[in-house]
């Protein structure tokens, strides 16, 4: 048994499961094995309705604060900056508090901002972590976050600058970021998956017979309703495939729900197409597990934790070859690559595997494999444990803003939300 590593981590982001996606549940995993690990961790993120502000899970405390999102699912920019609002205060306390050995944010923009507005946390080393729609040029899709991203350059840039350490999850971010800031190293640590939860389906001996001929092929997507999603070359490539075996499932929330929708009944495909709204993370591997392949069909991702999962389940993929979504599907390996933005090219690929059972079989195996021997949070939270060694190893200097409680345990309660 390897010996413990004591560390005081504070994690802040402003998405954690329920809301948001990838990033969150990447949170959340890395706090469960931070803890696992020997380390007394902390997490500022944001709250719903009826949650508390404090609570203690999985041996972390989670302080949450409120924030003006969209939805579960989407935050926005008012819900992005409402969160940086709300939580300096409750960052303050924390670190009067406890002598955090270093701080890791989720996100340059908006969570690094709390890095250059809360007195006191420029003395912890810290961490900032790279997930995608915080790196500019990433979303090609998304005008408002664009502009956005043009305007708040410069405060990106001091962000970057600031931070003992960047983390990428994906290569292909790495390049992008490299466009916005030389000469600042840019590390990489994937997302992980669960695999424990997360795992293929045991087949009854009448589903192995099924024939491929004739059966219904279950083609699922899990992503938000978003532009950036490609889902409408989804729909657009089932309807071009013409094949009433196709039943597609598209699990998710967002803005462009109803136009989706509208386009499923305008492509005359919306009897083979199910929305099937949100699902809580603990309620998805049965759907993964129902499918026969999986699709993500964005137009630039930088590592999907959907992606992942599906893969642990033992499904083939079928994916737009974009930033970091190379890195884990070799075409005609464990599933097929295809441009963003091409329903034709997204058809002639989801046709090879509906046409070949053997085929879905052997590159979901391959999946599933991939996954449990590469990509467990354990071993994704190692490599973040190693970082954050190397950096306290550094020595940059603590802050002395809690000297006068230096001894004290426990952390004051927050106070009430509105």
């Amino acid at each position: 048994m390897s010996r413990p590593i004591s560390l005081r981590v504070l994690l802040l982001n402003y998405e954690f499961p329920p809301m948001g996606g990838g990033a969150g549940c990447a949170t959340f995993e890395i706090a469960c094995h931070l803890v696992a690990k020997g380390c007394e961790v902390d997490v500022v993120t944001s709250g719903m309705a009826g949650q508390a502000a404090v609570e203690t899970i999985k041996g972390f405390r989670v302080h949450r604060v409120a924030s003006r999102r969209r939805s579960i699912q989407e935050c926005g920019v008012l819900g992005a900056w409402t969160y940086v609002a709300a939580a300096q205060p409750v960052f303050r306390r924390l670190l009067r508090a406890r002598r955090y050995d270093i701080i890791h944010y989720f996100f340059g923009l908006p969570t690094g901002a709390l890095a250059l507005c809360t007195p006191g946390a420029g003395h912890v080393p810290c961490l900032v972590s790279l997930r995608g729609s915080d790196v500019p040029g990433y979303d090609t899709v998304n005008r408002t976050l664009r502009a956005a991203h043009r305007v708040l350059l410069p405060l990106t840039h001091r962000i970057w600058r600031n931070a003992d350490r960047l983390v990428a999850n994906s290569y292909g971010l790495r390049t992008l970021a490299e466009h916005v800031v030389s000469n600042k190293p840019i590390e990489v640590i994937p997302n992980g998956v669960d695999c424990a939860m997360f795992s293929p389906r045991r087949h009854s001996a009448a589903e192995e017979t099924r024939s491929g001929a004739s059966s219904t092929i279950y083609i699922l997507a899990v992503a938000r309703l978003i532009p950036r999603k490609g889902l409408d070359d989804l729909l657009r490539a089932v309807a071009m495939l013409e094949d009433i075996r196709i039943q597609l499932a598209i699990q998710g929330l967002g803005g462009e729900s109803q136009r989706l929708q509208e386009l499923a009944i305008s492509l005359g495909v919306h009897p083979q197409v199910t929305f099937a709204g949100f699902l809580d993370r603990e309620h998805l591997p049965p759907v993964y597990q129902a499918a026969d392949i999986f699709v993500l069909p964005s137009h630039s991702e930088s590592c999907a934790m959907a992606l992942l999962e599906a893969m642990a389940c033992g499904l083939p993929v079928v994916a737009t070859a974009v930033g970091g979504t190379v890195e884990h599907v070799l075409e005609g390996v464990n599933g097929f690559l295809v441009p963003p933005g091409q329903p034709a090219a997204l058809a002639a690929a989801l046709r090879k595997l509906i046409d070949d059972p053997q085929l879905r079989q052997m590159m979901g195996e391959r999946n599933a494999r991939t996954m449990q021997e590469a990509y467990s949070w354990q071993g994704i939270t190692d490599q973040y444990l190693t970082v954050y060694q190397q950096i306290v190893a550094d020595g940059r200097p603590r802050s002395d803003v809690a000297s006068s409680i230096v001894g004290r345990n426990e952390v004051p309660p927050d106070p009430p939300r509105a």
